[in-house]
């Protein structure tokens, strides 16, 4: 991505992960040299497509040039967006994010939490949860009442239709070559949710994506360590092609 590229950006787009706020966002504000509007949006949508097509209906409404920023699953809603729209956005930025579709014992699991979610047990989940955020040597009780607090804020209710996103994934792999956009691609090493190879799928299947492996990074490194995450996007929104 070319500086002039980075001075053009006019409004950035961020979208948050499964049970996060746009905190994870907000921490890397100190330290990011991106210009602009900036806007988080939280996960909106019954599934995956409707999350898509919401975000594009918000593209809209926005001085252009876009640049989109998302983690976990607000990246998986950004990557089927920019694939159903190539034109939509300049720069695209995905963190700890995973292209393919769930696996069956995935299934298992999300339907094992509604059915826990019904029987109140929604606190004691979202306890069991946090954990799996963090890298293990980085999970703080700082950290971790972090994550706590924000699956409080949003609730059951953002839970279960985060759920139905998820159910609704395909593998988008076959879809990532349409995307136009200069793309930065970053996974965690010590990530515990989505490995190496997952990003590695993304970098090679998007024509002008680079990847990043943050050492000792887990799922969400922007809240772990914001100033290193930051820089990594300041480095790369920056880079010129010379």
């Amino acid at each position: 991505m070319t500086k002039q590229t980075q001075q053009q950006i006019r409004t950035w787009i961020r979208i948050p992960g499964m049970l996060c706020t746009a905190e994870i966002f907000t921490v890397m504000d100190p330290y990011l040299l991106t210009s602009g509007q900036v806007v988080d949006v939280p996960i909106e949508g019954a599934s995956l497509d409707s999350a898509a097509e919401t975000l594009l209906r918000l593209v809209l409404e926005k001085d252009r040039p876009v640049g989109v920023m998302g983690v976990s699953l607000g990246a998986i809603i950004a990557m089927a967006a920019a694939a159903q729209n190539p034109t939509a956005f300049d720069a695209v930025v995905l963190i700890s994010t995973n292209p393919q579709a769930p696996r069956p014992e995935q299934f298992d699991a999300w339907s094992l939490m509604v059915s826990r979610v019904a029987d109140g047990e929604f606190p004691e989940l979202a306890d069991e949860l946090v954990p799996a955020l963090f890298a293990p040597k980085r999970a703080t009780a700082r950290l971790l009442q972090v994550g706590r607090s924000m699956a409080g804020q949003l609730g059951q209710q953002a839970l279960l239709k985060q759920l139905q996103v998820q159910r609704s994934r395909r593998d988008l792999r076959p879809e990532l070559l349409r995307i136009n956009a200069p793309t930065l691609v970053i996974a965690g090493s010590a990530d515990q949710l989505c490995g190496r190879q997952p990003h590695q799928d993304i970098t090679a299947a998007i024509p002008n994506a680079q990847l990043h492996i943050l050492e000792g990074f887990g799922h969400l490194m922007t809240l772990e360590d914001p100033a290193t995450t930051a820089g990594l996007i300041n480095q790369w929104t920056t880079r010129s092609n010379s």
